[in-house]
């Protein structure tokens, strides 16, 4: 699933431009980052791609279908982990799938026991840990209709320690999958470690300072964190976030 952005502008009244001539692209089974200062309209962007409001001018394409303002065309992971308190794992896990009328349970339980989550079908999320509940919100993204994913910093609420595990386990689960993601992060190394490629945000009106090709091979373990060659390809980035 590919994912084309030409041209795309956004402005909220007379003289607040959010975004301005944006174009960027997700290729097929492609991780994509991006890196910016917080309120340089990346949210207004996953927005813009899940059809939730209009742009000014500009384009989205997904496997080439224009889809401005249509909806239902990603998956969407939140920063937030947004379950229903009132669902177990397992029915949280399947609401995606019951909104097109599509419910799997069966493929729902095998991923639950792949996750290490099989004994938590019937919880509820306030029994969960933050990890925990942030894995079932990835199964139930994962587990949508559709395959092309947008992740907003999923993981920013969760400690040093479950954060690094956490992005251990969504790399095991992508290279085994290989879908189309489009993940906004504001920490250097989670785009290192995760990403094929990073685009830099500028403050607003937003535009791409950077695309970073990230050098590191696949697949990528923790152990690259401690790397030299880790070390001073987040000097080059960060030198790209600090530039005007």
């Amino acid at each position: 699933m590919t994912l084309q952005i030409e041209q795309l502008s956004k402005s909220y009244g007379s003289n607040q431009l959010v975004l301005d001539n944006l174009s960027l692209s997700v290729n097929d089974g492609e991780f994509v980052s991006i890196l910016g200062p917080s309120g340089s309209g990346k949210s207004t962007l996953f927005h813009l791609i899940g059809g939730l409001i209009k742009p000014d001018t500009g384009q989205i394409r997904l496997d080439g279908e224009l889809i401005n303002c249509k909806l239902g065309h990603v998956s969407f992971m939140p920063q937030e982990n947004a379950l229903l308190p009132w669902r177990t794992v397992l029915k949280n896990i399947l609401l995606s799938q019951e909104l097109k009328n599509k419910p799997d349970v069966g493929l729902a339980r095998e991923w639950l026991k792949r996750t290490g989550l099989e004994d938590y079908e019937n919880a509820y999320p306030h029994e969960l840990s933050g990890g925990m509940k942030q894995r079932v919100s990835f199964l139930r993204s994962l587990l949508a209709p559709q395959t092309f994913m947008c992740m907003d910093e999923p993981f920013s609420a969760l400690d040093e320690f479950t954060r690094l595990d956490m992005q251990q386990w969504l790399l095991s689960i992508w290279e085994e999958q290989r879908r189309s993601i489009l993940f906004v992060t504001h920490n250097i190394d989670e785009a290192l470690l995760l990403s094929d490629r990073i685009y830099i945000f500028s403050e607003k009106p937003t535009k791409i300072k950077k695309e970073i090709i990230v050098p590191f091979p696949r697949p990528r373990n923790k152990e690259l964190l401690l790397s030299d060659e880790f070390t001073e390809w987040k000097r080059k980035i960060y030198s790209a976030l600090e530039q005007e």
